[in-house]
Protein backbone atom coordinates (compact mmCIF):
# COMPACT_ATOMS: atom_id res chain seq x y z
CA UNK A 1 0.00 0.00 0.00
CA UNK A 2 3.07 2.52 1.03
CA UNK A 3 4.45 1.74 -2.59
CA UNK A 4 1.63 2.31 -4.22
CA UNK A 5 0.65 5.49 -2.55
CA UNK A 6 4.22 6.83 -3.27
CA UNK A 7 4.35 5.62 -6.59
CA UNK A 8 3.46 9.02 -8.01
CA UNK A 9 6.04 10.87 -6.73
CA UNK A 10 9.10 11.66 -9.59
CA UNK A 11 11.99 10.31 -9.81
CA UNK A 12 14.85 11.69 -8.74
CA UNK A 13 17.71 11.45 -11.25
CA UNK A 14 20.73 9.89 -8.69
CA UNK A 15 23.52 8.68 -9.14
CA UNK A 16 26.13 6.82 -7.33
CA UNK A 17 26.40 9.28 -4.90
CA UNK A 18 23.08 10.93 -4.53
CA UNK A 19 21.23 7.93 -3.05
CA UNK A 20 19.95 8.02 0.62
CA UNK A 21 22.06 6.12 3.05
CA UNK A 22 19.60 4.06 4.06
CA UNK A 23 19.58 2.40 0.60
CA UNK A 24 23.84 2.76 0.26
CA UNK A 25 24.94 1.54 3.68
CA UNK A 26 25.95 -1.53 5.30
CA UNK A 27 24.98 -0.85 9.19
CA UNK A 28 22.10 1.37 10.20
CA UNK A 29 20.96 2.63 14.08
CA UNK A 30 18.45 4.37 15.46
CA UNK A 31 17.53 5.52 18.73
CA UNK A 32 14.59 7.90 19.60
CA UNK A 33 11.92 8.05 21.56
CA UNK A 34 8.26 6.48 21.51
CA UNK A 35 4.95 8.84 22.59
CA UNK A 36 2.27 5.76 21.99
CA UNK A 37 -1.31 5.65 22.75
CA UNK A 38 -1.88 2.41 24.88
CA UNK A 39 -4.49 0.16 25.90
CA UNK A 40 -4.23 -3.11 28.23
CA UNK A 41 -6.26 -5.89 28.93
CA UNK A 42 -5.24 -8.41 30.76
CA UNK A 43 -7.37 -11.80 32.24
CA UNK A 44 -7.16 -14.68 33.87
CA UNK A 45 -8.81 -18.34 33.68
CA UNK A 46 -10.06 -19.70 37.24
CA UNK A 47 -11.50 -23.06 38.43
CA UNK A 48 -14.96 -21.12 38.83
CA UNK A 49 -17.31 -21.31 36.49
CA UNK A 50 -18.02 -17.97 33.94
CA UNK A 51 -14.68 -16.44 35.72
CA UNK A 52 -12.04 -15.12 33.72
CA UNK A 53 -13.28 -12.20 32.21
CA UNK A 54 -10.66 -9.82 31.03
CA UNK A 55 -9.94 -6.32 33.08
CA UNK A 56 -9.22 -3.41 30.80
CA UNK A 57 -6.27 -1.44 32.75
CA UNK A 58 -6.03 1.48 30.97
CA UNK A 59 -10.19 2.39 31.59
CA UNK A 60 -10.45 0.72 34.47
CA UNK A 61 -7.86 2.16 36.22
CA UNK A 62 -7.11 5.55 34.16
CA UNK A 63 -3.70 5.36 33.13
CA UNK A 64 -2.47 7.64 31.29
CA UNK A 65 -2.75 7.22 27.59
CA UNK A 66 0.51 8.28 26.61
CA UNK A 67 3.93 7.48 27.85
CA UNK A 68 7.27 8.10 26.54
CA UNK A 69 9.68 5.12 26.26
CA UNK A 70 12.80 5.09 24.49
CA UNK A 71 13.38 3.10 21.49
CA UNK A 72 16.42 1.15 19.65
CA UNK A 73 16.30 -0.13 16.07
CA UNK A 74 19.21 -1.50 13.90
CA UNK A 75 20.33 -2.89 10.42
CA UNK A 76 22.62 -4.82 8.91
CA UNK A 77 23.16 -5.62 4.89
CA UNK A 78 24.56 -8.45 4.55
CA UNK A 79 25.59 -10.16 1.14
CA UNK A 80 23.77 -8.86 -1.65
CA UNK A 81 20.14 -9.34 -0.98
CA UNK A 82 20.17 -10.27 2.48
CA UNK A 83 19.17 -8.16 5.72
CA UNK A 84 18.78 -8.46 9.64
CA UNK A 85 16.89 -5.89 11.55
CA UNK A 86 16.27 -5.74 15.67
CA UNK A 87 13.95 -3.76 17.28
CA UNK A 88 13.03 -2.73 21.02
CA UNK A 89 10.76 -0.84 23.21
CA UNK A 90 8.70 -1.38 26.55
CA UNK A 91 5.75 -0.01 27.66
CA UNK A 92 4.05 -0.43 31.13
CA UNK A 93 2.31 1.70 33.90
CA UNK A 94 0.49 0.79 37.00
CA UNK A 95 -2.75 3.18 38.93
CA UNK A 96 -4.44 2.97 42.11
CA UNK A 97 -8.33 3.17 41.64
CA UNK A 98 -11.50 2.18 43.57
CA UNK A 99 -13.84 -0.04 41.65
CA UNK A 100 -17.19 1.25 40.53
CA UNK A 101 -18.37 -2.72 39.72
CA UNK A 102 -17.00 -6.35 41.13
CA UNK A 103 -14.01 -7.42 38.83
CA UNK A 104 -13.80 -11.23 38.80
CA UNK A 105 -9.49 -12.28 37.89
CA UNK A 106 -9.37 -15.79 38.42
CA UNK A 107 -10.93 -17.73 41.29
CA UNK A 108 -11.03 -13.96 43.24
CA UNK A 109 -13.66 -11.11 42.88
CA UNK A 110 -12.56 -7.45 44.33
CA UNK A 111 -15.90 -5.86 45.33
CA UNK A 112 -17.80 -2.42 44.03
CA UNK A 113 -15.80 0.26 46.39
CA UNK A 114 -12.46 -1.73 46.82
CA UNK A 115 -9.49 0.44 46.24
CA UNK A 116 -7.20 -1.90 44.44
CA UNK A 117 -3.77 -1.14 42.11
CA UNK A 118 -3.16 -3.10 38.90
CA UNK A 119 -0.49 -2.62 36.22
CA UNK A 120 0.77 -4.38 33.24
CA UNK A 121 4.10 -4.12 31.12
CA UNK A 122 4.71 -5.35 27.27
CA UNK A 123 8.62 -5.74 26.11
CA UNK A 124 9.16 -6.31 22.79
CA UNK A 125 12.02 -7.58 20.75
CA UNK A 126 11.82 -8.05 17.21
CA UNK A 127 14.24 -9.35 14.72
CA UNK A 128 13.61 -9.94 11.50
CA UNK A 129 15.64 -11.84 8.09
CA UNK A 130 14.47 -10.56 5.37
CA UNK A 131 15.22 -11.02 1.15
CA UNK A 132 15.35 -8.10 -1.02
CA UNK A 133 13.17 -8.42 -4.22
CA UNK A 134 14.12 -5.41 -5.94
CA UNK A 135 16.95 -2.78 -5.02
CA UNK A 136 18.09 0.66 -7.57
CA UNK A 137 19.05 3.70 -6.64
CA UNK A 138 15.48 4.69 -5.76
CA UNK A 139 13.57 1.82 -4.26
CA UNK A 140 13.86 -1.12 -2.20
CA UNK A 141 11.50 -3.63 -1.73
CA UNK A 142 11.56 -6.78 0.60
CA UNK A 143 10.19 -9.71 2.63
CA UNK A 144 10.77 -12.14 5.09
CA UNK A 145 10.44 -13.81 8.93
CA UNK A 146 11.60 -13.44 11.90
CA UNK A 147 10.73 -13.78 15.85
CA UNK A 148 9.30 -11.35 18.30
CA UNK A 149 9.84 -11.74 21.79
CA UNK A 150 7.36 -11.20 23.74
CA UNK A 151 7.60 -10.37 27.72
CA UNK A 152 4.51 -9.47 29.33
CA UNK A 153 3.49 -9.27 32.89
CA UNK A 154 0.49 -8.05 34.90
CA UNK A 155 -0.68 -7.79 38.78
CA UNK A 156 -3.77 -6.62 40.58
CA UNK A 157 -3.49 -6.34 44.67
CA UNK A 158 -6.28 -5.24 46.70
CA UNK A 159 -9.42 -6.81 48.96
CA UNK A 160 -10.72 -9.36 47.49
CA UNK A 161 -12.72 -12.76 48.43
CA UNK A 162 -13.11 -16.33 46.77
CA UNK A 163 -16.88 -17.85 46.68
CA UNK A 164 -18.25 -16.60 49.85
CA UNK A 165 -15.29 -16.65 52.24
CA UNK A 166 -14.50 -13.50 53.60
CA UNK A 167 -12.36 -10.86 52.12
CA UNK A 168 -8.63 -10.59 52.14
CA UNK A 169 -5.94 -9.03 50.84
CA UNK A 170 -4.45 -10.51 47.78
CA UNK A 171 -1.64 -9.98 45.76
CA UNK A 172 -2.28 -11.79 41.59
CA UNK A 173 0.39 -12.09 39.38
CA UNK A 174 0.74 -13.33 35.72
CA UNK A 175 3.58 -13.21 33.50
CA UNK A 176 4.87 -15.01 29.97
CA UNK A 177 8.06 -15.50 28.49
CA UNK A 178 8.04 -16.40 24.75
CA UNK A 179 8.88 -15.92 21.05
CA UNK A 180 6.76 -15.36 17.98
CA UNK A 181 7.24 -15.54 14.24
CA UNK A 182 6.46 -13.44 12.48
CA UNK A 183 6.30 -12.81 8.74
CA UNK A 184 6.61 -9.26 6.57
CA UNK A 185 7.46 -6.42 4.27
CA UNK A 186 9.53 -3.34 4.13
CA UNK A 187 10.09 -1.27 1.44
CA UNK A 188 12.55 2.36 1.38
CA UNK A 189 12.23 4.54 -1.73
CA UNK A 190 15.15 7.10 -1.57
CA UNK A 191 14.12 10.48 -3.17
CA UNK A 192 17.77 12.42 -2.82
CA UNK A 193 20.70 11.70 -1.07
CA UNK A 194 19.19 13.30 2.04
CA UNK A 195 15.55 12.62 2.03
CA UNK A 196 13.89 8.76 2.04
CA UNK A 197 10.89 7.32 3.15
CA UNK A 198 9.99 4.26 4.45
CA UNK A 199 7.06 1.72 5.50
CA UNK A 200 6.97 -2.15 6.58
CA UNK A 201 4.49 -4.19 7.98
CA UNK A 202 4.87 -7.63 10.21
CA UNK A 203 2.02 -9.98 10.94
CA UNK A 204 0.93 -13.17 12.46
CA UNK A 205 -2.50 -15.04 13.47
CA UNK A 206 -1.72 -18.43 14.46
CA UNK A 207 -1.97 -21.35 17.27
CA UNK A 208 1.72 -21.88 18.27
CA UNK A 209 2.44 -23.67 21.45
CA UNK A 210 1.27 -21.64 24.46
CA UNK A 211 -0.19 -18.85 22.61
CA UNK A 212 -3.38 -18.56 20.41
CA UNK A 213 -3.69 -15.01 18.62
CA UNK A 214 -2.21 -12.49 16.05
CA UNK A 215 0.57 -9.71 16.49
CA UNK A 216 0.77 -6.73 14.22
CA UNK A 217 3.86 -4.26 14.03
CA UNK A 218 3.99 -1.81 11.57
CA UNK A 219 6.22 1.44 10.51
CA UNK A 220 5.64 4.44 8.09
CA UNK A 221 7.84 7.13 8.12
CA UNK A 222 10.80 9.86 7.19
CA UNK A 223 14.38 10.41 7.49
CA UNK A 224 16.66 13.54 6.81
CA UNK A 225 20.40 12.74 6.09
CA UNK A 226 21.79 15.68 8.12
CA UNK A 227 25.16 14.28 7.00
CA UNK A 228 26.61 11.40 5.16
CA UNK A 229 26.82 9.31 8.30
CA UNK A 230 24.11 10.90 10.74
CA UNK A 231 20.49 11.97 10.29
CA UNK A 232 16.92 12.93 12.08
CA UNK A 233 13.81 10.70 11.04
CA UNK A 234 9.86 10.31 12.47
CA UNK A 235 7.51 7.80 12.14
CA UNK A 236 4.10 6.20 13.24
CA UNK A 237 4.76 3.03 14.77
CA UNK A 238 1.63 0.98 15.32
CA UNK A 239 1.97 -2.48 17.62
CA UNK A 240 -1.00 -4.64 18.41
CA UNK A 241 -1.18 -8.39 20.44
CA UNK A 242 -4.17 -10.16 20.81
CA UNK A 243 -3.09 -13.51 22.35
CA UNK A 244 -4.45 -16.63 24.62
CA UNK A 245 -1.40 -17.98 26.51
CA UNK A 246 -1.54 -21.39 28.25
CA UNK A 247 1.10 -21.27 30.73
CA UNK A 248 2.26 -22.81 34.26
CA UNK A 249 1.79 -19.32 35.57
CA UNK A 250 -0.98 -18.04 33.39
CA UNK A 251 -3.77 -19.19 31.80
CA UNK A 252 -6.21 -16.48 30.45
CA UNK A 253 -5.74 -13.46 27.85
CA UNK A 254 -3.96 -10.53 27.04
CA UNK A 255 -4.92 -7.66 24.64
CA UNK A 256 -1.89 -4.61 24.20
CA UNK A 257 -2.69 -2.00 21.61
CA UNK A 258 0.47 0.53 21.41
CA UNK A 259 0.38 3.83 18.66
CA UNK A 260 2.11 6.61 18.07
CA UNK A 261 5.20 8.85 16.91
CA UNK A 262 8.72 7.75 17.18
CA UNK A 263 11.09 10.63 16.74
CA UNK A 264 14.61 9.72 16.80
CA UNK A 265 18.32 10.17 16.06
CA UNK A 266 20.46 7.78 12.92
CA UNK A 267 23.25 6.56 12.27
CA UNK A 268 24.65 4.82 9.13
CA UNK A 269 28.06 3.60 7.93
Amino acid sequence: MFAFLVAPLPAFAQDADDVHPYLSDKYTLSLGIFFPERSFKIGVDGSVPDVGAEIDISQQFKLKSNQTTEALELGWRFGKKWLLRGQYFSVGGSRSATLDEDVEWGDYTFGAGTGIVAGMDVTITRMYFGYTFRRDKVHEFGAGGGLHRLDISGFIRGQAFINNNPPEVAELQVSTVGPLPNLGGWYIRSLSSRWALFGRLDWLSANIDKYDGSIINASLGVNLAVTRHFGVGAAYNYFEIDVGVTDDSWKGRANSRIHGPYVYLSASW
